[in-house]
């Protein structure tokens, strides 16, 4: 008897030990998944078909393993793993795990090319996101979000959501997230052609660069090469572009060289540069790159060559074209399936109502019934109705209201500035009813304001508000009894602490107007 109680107990004793080495398991990766990704995927690998776990835990590792996979630059063909997370964190009211969640179902149904959900998913967890004050998580939210608008070549928006993941880098303090953030950043200017721009970004990057390795700093490597190219330096560019291939090449690095190597009159190598880039995943710069080499070819006199790949050219183009075809038959099935699905119910319908004027026939009690029923079932629906047409003119009077409110404001605010303007050109300063009223109307028009600027004291808040108004330095130096420098000082003050960051008047001018277009 009592060996078979020590083995029970024992027993027990094994149970519970696994259950707690798996919980420390997942415990453990959750703490290092947005730093070591790729020890995460090792960590959960083995435990794929783990049948004894419960339904928390399978949520939790669903999200984990797939938010290591993304974070290690690989991605998942199907959403069922972190689809079945999503649906468990909603209906349990996780947020901070549902948002990680909706990110990465989103990057998923991106990689699908299911554009709409994808996007749809990731603002959710935008949404979400406001409200956890997780930097860790907001640098690749916004990071991912960035990378989608400069596919589709909206280059204000990629900026901005840069700019926000670079934040986020900066609060957590993680010079690897920073420095590639960086480079994102450059890269877009460098695109965009604004050469100052992309200078700037590599000087901010240039003092960590030093410790950062891979593919990070390859891309550091290239930003300065593309700038230096710019300047006319172009042996500097050639050595930066070498040192970034011998550490990971990129097909951006690999046309750059081969830029230089035109200049340099090498067709030779710039040739070689073209056939690498002609197996590019980016169908753009393989295309490209066939166009450039049967051009060579042919100045060559290499007629046959040119032809073999001017046929390899056509066979690109010509996946395109079947890949495009292939989504059209797929929309053409989807849209047969749904027509016959239609049918089938029309079907239905009918036979139902076969039925019942065949049942009505036989029956006049069930014809009264059905009738009185029909009947009921109408009034609901015209209440409804009622109510619906009611819903809608209130939601209408008030969207009026709304506007007719915004007319009077933006007329005062006109009113307000005007008066203001005429009260610098006197040399008068600003009557408190005056700047009482310009506070009212600024937060009134836009209540992102009112909460950034609230941390602020009166004069600087009044500072703020006349610079969205365009007053001139002087003007608001007269307004709030000041000098033009003191007001200087204050803009370049008020830059680094409601934007954090270092810079002059004039960006804090350009940055506090932005916040009220916002």
């Amino acid at each position: 008897m009592r060996n078979i109680l020590c083995i029970i107990i024992l027993i027990i004793i094994v149970g519970c030990s696994h259950e707690q080495t798996h919980n420390e398991l997942l415990t453990h990766a959750e703490q290092i998944v947005f730093t070591q990704p790729d020890s995460v995927v090792g960590l959960l690998s083995p435990s794929w078909n783990d049948s004894t776990m419960s339904e928390a835990d399978c949520a939790l590792y669903g999200l984990l393993y797939t938010e290591a996979i993304h974070r290690s630059g690989l991605y998942i063909g199907t959403d069922s793993l972190i689809n079945a997370s999503k649906e468990y964190f909603e209906r349990h009211g996780d947020d901070e795990h549902l948002a990680r969640a909706l990110l990465h179902h989103g990057i998923i149904l991106y990689q699908q090319q299911k554009t709409r959900e994808a996007i749809l998913s990731m603002k959710q967890a935008e949404q979400m996101a406001r409200d956890l004050n997780e930097p860790a998580f907001d640098w690749y939210l916004f990071s991912v979000l960035g990378d989608v608008n400069d596919n589709v070549g909206d280059y204000t928006t990629t900026l901005r959501y840069y700019k926000q993941a670079l934040k986020a880098a900066q609060l957590v303090d993680n010079e690897q997230w920073t420095v590639q953030t960086l480079n994102n950043i450059a890269t877009t200017f460098d695109v965009l052609g604004e050469k100052d721009s992309l200078k700037y970004y590599i000087e901010q990057a240039r003092p960590l660069a030093d410790s950062i390795e891979g593919d990070v700093r390859a891309n550091y490597l290239v930003n300065n090469a593309s700038y230096l190219m710019k300047t006319g330096e172009t042996d500097e560019a050639k050595r930066f572009l070498t040192e970034s291939m011998m550490i990971s090449p990129t097909d951006r690095g690999d046309k750059l060289l081969a830029d230089i190597y035109v200049q340099e009159g090498d067709t030779a190598s710039a040739m070689l540069q073209w056939y690498k880039l002609t197996t590019s995943l980016s169908p753009d710069v393989a295309i490209q790159s066939y166009q450039l080499l049967v051009e060579y070819l042919n100045l060559l006199g290499d007629t046959e060559n040119a032809a073999i790949y001017s046929q390899r050219l056509n066979e690109v183009y010509r996946g395109l074209y079947d890949r495009r075809d292939a989504a059209g038959i797929v929309d053409m099935m989807t849209q047969f399936d749904e027509q016959a699905k239609e049918r089938r119910q029309y079907r239905t319908v009918i036979s139902l109502l076969g039925a019942i004027i065949f049942l009505m026939i036989i029956s006049a009690l069930i014809a009264w019934y059905s009738r009185r029923r029909i009947d009921r079932l109408n009034a609901r629906f015209a209440e409804s109705q009622q109510q619906y047409h009611l819903t809608r003119s209130e939601l209408t009077q008030v969207r009026r209201q709304k506007e007719r409110e915004q007319r009077e404001n933006s007329l005062q605010m006109k009113e307000t500035v005007s008066r203001l303007h005429a009260s610098a050109n006197k040399g008068k300063p600003i009557a408190d009813e005056d700047a009482n009223e310009l506070a009212q109307l600024s937060f009134a028009q836009n209540p992102k304001l009112r909460e950034l600027l609230s941390t602020l004291n009166a004069k600087e808040q009044l500072v703020c508000l006349l610079t969205i108004q365009n007053f001139l330095p002087t003007e608001i130096a007269t307004l709030t009894i000041s000098t033009p420098q003191a007001i200087t000082n204050t803009r370049v003050r008020l830059l680094k602490k409601l934007f954090g960051v270092a810079g002059g008047a004039k960006e804090f001018d350009n940055a506090i107007k932005q916040v009220n277009k916002d």
